[in-house]
This record gives C-alpha cells, sequence and structure tokens, in this order.
C-alpha cells in the first residue's frame, strides 16, 4: 500500500513542506525534525536517494499524467507547444529540465520511480487529472504545479485558462451577432476544463436569458466529433441552426465537417465558435471563430510559479488563471436573413 507525503507528515508530526524539504534534503529544517522525518520514512519503507545538487542549479520535473489520452495526447499539438514554453523557460533559468510520462494503469510504479530520485519541483499536465486521481499528486515527493487544471477542490499550486470567463466570452460574441438559439457542443469525456467551460457556458445563457437547451454530446477530438456529430444528424437528434459553441476546436472542427457533408452550411445555417485556436481552426473552410489561449503564458508561468513554490515552500496555495482572446473569424456571422448593421 502507497504512503503518501501527507501521511508521512502527519506521523511525524509536522506539515508536507517540511516532508518534502527533508526528501529533497534542502534547508529550512532542523537537524533533530530531520531525523524524526527521516525515521518515519525509513519506517514506512519510503525509498528516498538524498542527491545533493550544485548551488542555485534547480532540477525540475515535467510529469506528463494520461489517463485515457484523448486531450493530452489528441489535441492537435495544444499541450506540446506548451511543453515547447516550459522548455523554453528553464534553457532561460538555467534549471534542468527531465519529462517523465504516466498512464493512470502504471502510475504507482512511475511515482516510486521518480521518489528513488526526486527532483526539486514537478510541474504535473493535469488535464486528465480528477478528483479521484489526488492521491497521484500526495505521493510524490517534491513541490509541485499542476498546469491545465483548476485543482479548485484541492491545496495544489495550478496554472490554467478562466475557462468559465473564456465561455462568457464565446457566449456573448454570439449574442452580440443577434443570435438567441445558441447550442452547446459538449465532450462525453470528463476533463477538468470542459466542464469548467459547461458551467460558464449555463451561467451565461442564464445572464443573457437564453433558453438552454440540452448538450449536444460529442468526442473531445476532430475525428470522434466528426462521427458523433454524423450520426445525431443522422438520427435527427441535432438540426443545425442558429449559433453553437464548440468546449474545444478539435470537437468544432470535427462537427462542423459533419455539418456541411450534411448538406447545411457555415455561418449561413449555423454560426460556430471554438476554443484553443489550434493550428487547423484558421485553415478549415470557413475559418474558426475561436477564443485563443496563450501557450507561452501557460508554459511560462507554470515554471515561474514552481520556482516559488520551490523557494517559499510555506506560503499559502497559488492558482493563476488566464483569459482568452476573441478571434473572430468567417465561422460566426449574424444570423441568417438579419442584416449586419
Amino acid at each position: 500500500m502507497r504512503v503518501t507525503v501527507r501521511e508521512i507528515a502527519e506521523q511525524a508530526g509536522v506539515s508536507p513542506a517540511t516532508v518534502s524539504l527533508v526528501i529533497n534534503n534542502k534547508k529550512g529544517v532542523s537537524e533533530k525534525t530531520r531525523q524524526r522525518v527521516r525515521l518515519v520514512l525509513e519506517k514506512n519503507n519510503y525509498q528516498v536517494r538524498y542527491n545533493k545538487r550544485q548551488k542555485n542549479q534547480y532540477r525540475l520535473m515535467l510529469f506528463k499524467y494520461r489517463s485515457h489520452g484523448m486531450a493530452v495526447e489528441e489535441n492537435q499539438g495544444f499541450i506540446a507547444s506548451i511543453i515547447d514554453q516550459i522548455e523554453q523557460r528553464c534553457r532561460r533559468l538555467s534549471f534542468n529540465l527531465v519529462t517523465h510520462n504516466c498512464d493512470a494503469k502504471h502510475a504507482s510504479a512511475a511515482i516510486n520511480e521518480v521518489n528513488l530520485s526526486p527532483p526539486d519541483g514537478v510541474i504535473v499536465i493535469g488535464t486528465e487529472l480528477t478528483q479521484e486521481d489526488d492521491w497521484v499528486l500526495e505521493t510524490l515527493a517534491a513541490p509541485l504545479v499542476v498546469l491545465d487544471n483548476s485543482m479548485r477542490y484541492s491545496h495544489w499550486d495550478s496554472v490554467v485558462m478562466d475557462n468559465e470567463s473564456i465561455m462568457d466570452e464565446a457566449v456573448r460574441h454570439l449574442y452580440d451577432l443577434g443570435h438567441r438559439h445558441i447550442d452547446y457542443f459538449k465532450s462525453h469525456s470528463q476533463i477538468s476544463n470542459l466542464d469548467e467551460r459547461y458551467e460558464g457556458y449555463q451561467k451565461t445563457m442564464r445572464e443573457l436569458n437564453l433558453p438552454v437547451p440540452p448538450p449536444i454530446m460529442l468526442a473531445p477530438t476532430i475525428n470522434g466529433a466528426f462521427g458523433d456529430m454524423k450520426r445525431h444528424i443522422r438520427q435527427g437528434e441535432y438540426v443545425p441552426k442558429g449559433a453553437a459553441v464548440a468546449e474545444n476546436d478539435s470537437i468544432a472542427i470535427g462537427a462542423a465537417k459533419a455539418i456541411q457533408e450534411a448538406g447545411y452550411s457555415i455561418p449561413e445555417d449555423v454560426s460556430l465558435i471554438g476554443v484553443d485556436d489550434i493550428p487547423y481552426s484558421a485553415v478549415m473552410e470557413p475559418p474558426l471563430s475561436t477564443l485563443r489561449i496563450s501557450r507561452i503564458a501557460l508554459g511560462t508561468l507554470a515554471v515561474d510559479l514552481m520556482h516559488k513554490r520551490m523557494q517559499n515552500p510555506q506560503w499559502p496555495t497559488m492558482r493563476v488563471r488566464i483569459a482568452g482572446e476573441l478571434i473572430h473569424r468567417s465561422s460566426t456571422n449574424v444570423p441568417n436573413g438579419v442584416r449586419e448593421v
């Protein structure tokens, strides 16, 4: 049975941050406390390799967690471009960065391997983390920042897009064009960011006194959304009309292809907007309106927040939210038959 850092802390009568300092052989802990924590670690067979690092040379780990892979691996380079920014920021700060891939089935083994030689800090790609996965974070023996998940029900530092405000801007864009019927293309896979976007959509629709129709459930990938939307249209479960917000660009692009193949036009029959501004969104026909999320900001701020946490382990939980930028392209327009003023 795995023992978490929090359980070690409770047995030793110290904070989890103190256990992390001991595990990572850092200053800020008295020798008496350090020995007490080490005894508890040994009692629980918690294997730690006490490595020393060069002065001012931090070793960071990028821990890429996958549950189903639909958001981490198949979102058309969105996560990959954030990782590029993390690598660039680490080079600029002279941090050593290593990457560790982890899938849910083999998480225990992966974490044990990491804890044998714990880094100074861990940036967790948390796109597919759920509340049930909290044990993964509890067991990692290092300070950490969760990227791409708000962790609003947990105590971990996080950097994430401001999903509710992003969806608010998407809905209001369609409303300002004159649309009063706005459907929602929702992922059928549980992903924290997408759940928050749906909450934002519902909130704004109610604020605008608009009816909230049942969501159209689609896979969160281009091919998956295409197949699901074809079935919805064929079975009469969805008739393209008015406008629609998609939870991400992959869903929007797949759905748009199916809508067009069924003989409907965008934006004449339905105005469509997505979120993320992946490369395909600008080259599809018609080009997709979307909310652009800054990968530079997400990657850079994740490293900077990790740096602050390593320097100040006793600070309260820090959460950073990043707003989106509306990119108006040809997939959204005034309702059919309404002249634009």
